[in-house]
């Protein structure tokens, strides 16, 4: 080996500080403990912390160290800590606060999944699966907590991009009906509503049981009372809302393998054959951000699921009876694909 390719000392440090899971788990940890709620009233000491979270001090004190040198918590002075923009997200009820999310990510379940990655890649099953010895869908069924936790951080998730990512396609404007198929508890569709009021009405689509919740969302009550918003609950591989002249997924499409996107876009070709199709989803191209290819390598993990390529969405599109129109970026990490009907479309 020739000494221009030769790996330095510097070099094997700059690998060795990749090595460690340690951010994650302490995000995880700090949001499971509040730390960042106590200190929304000021900075305090390690001691005072531990002594108010009921935490031990000197793990508390490695782990707020640790998070301060990512930007996640400040030390204002010798073992004195305080928040910081990044930590006050880890607070409940912060605006797009990512408390959930960040609980999510400690769940002892989600890193079962992820010490199954080397065994998927010889498998090509997903982690979660080789785990549980069950898909990740069935396993919060089963679990009811675990089912509120990853519930919450998707709610979370969605609350704070949802906003930007519906202001970035002011086509709504024109749309009587939108319908959002697999919406949750209707964080989106509530976003579309609200920053364009010319939409007639939305329909929320999901299973019965996620239905269920939304009709009792206080977020929702508004929007329901006034006959603005309807919800149907079913299954979207079989049945979906009629009448629409836009149907909208957020984060649905990388859940799925092709043949189970191509038979959802044919059953709302088929309800509403005039209608526009809009994904809000990760595009994986050579431009794409590190959170988009770590968010693929978590698809892989818990389920399989794959980001797509422009081209494969318009290959997908173009079987189910759509043609892709456009792929526009947002503020945030997704992109608007938006696909419309293909004329003389014929299915199998």
């Amino acid at each position: 080996m020739s000494e221009s390719n030769a790996a330095g000392a510097a070099d094997a440090f700059a690998l060795s500080q990749l090595m460690f899971p340690t951010t994650a788990v302490c995000i995880s940890v700090a949001a499971r403990h509040g730390l960042a709620d106590v200190l929304a009233e000021g900075s305090l000491s390690v001691g005072q912390l531990a002594e108010r979270t009921g935490t031990d001090e000197v793990q508390l004190g490695k782990v707020l160290r640790l998070l301060a040198e990512e930007g996640v918590f400040r030390e204002v002075g010798p073992d004195v800590f305080a928040n910081s923009r990044l930590s006050h997200l880890l607070r409940k009820g912060f605006p797009r606060s990512q408390h959930a999310m960040a609980t999510l990510v400690g769940e002892p379940w989600l890193w079962n999944s992820w010490s199954k990655l080397s065994e998927g890649l010889a498998s090509g099953r997903p982690g979660f699966e080789l785990a549980h010895g069950m898909a990740l869908w069935a396993y919060l069924a089963g679990d009811a907590a675990a089912g509120v936790v990853f519930n919450d951080a998707m709610r979370d998730f969605s609350e704070a991009l949802s906003d930007l990512v519906a202001s970035s396609y002011p086509a709504f404007t024109d749309s009587g009906v939108v319908a959002d198929l697999g919406g949750g508890t209707g964080t989106y569709l509530r976003a579309i509503l609200r920053t364009y009021p010319s939409v007639e009405r939305g329909v929320l689509a999901d299973l019965p049981a996620v239905i269920e919740q939304a009709e009792t969302s206080p977020e929702l009550a508004e929007l329901l009372a006034s006959g603005r918003l309807g919800l149907h609950g079913g299954d979207f591989f079989d049945v979906v809302p009629s009448g629409v002249d836009v149907y909208v997924v957020k984060q649905v499409m990388h859940s799925w393998d092709d043949d189970s996107i191509i038979r959802l876009l044919r059953r709302c070709r088929e309800t509403s054959p005039e209608a526009t199709f809009v994904a809000a989803e990760f595009v994986r191209d050579t431009k794409a951000s590190r959170f988009v290819k770590n968010f693929d390598l978590i698809m892989t993990i818990t389920m399989n699921g794959n980001i797509r390529t422009e081209a494969q969405y318009a290959t997908v599109f173009e079987k189910g009876g759509y043609e892709l129109t456009s792929v526009l970026p947002t503020d945030t990490a997704f992109s608007l694909v938006e696909a419309r009907p293909r004329p003389y479309a014929r299915f199998a």
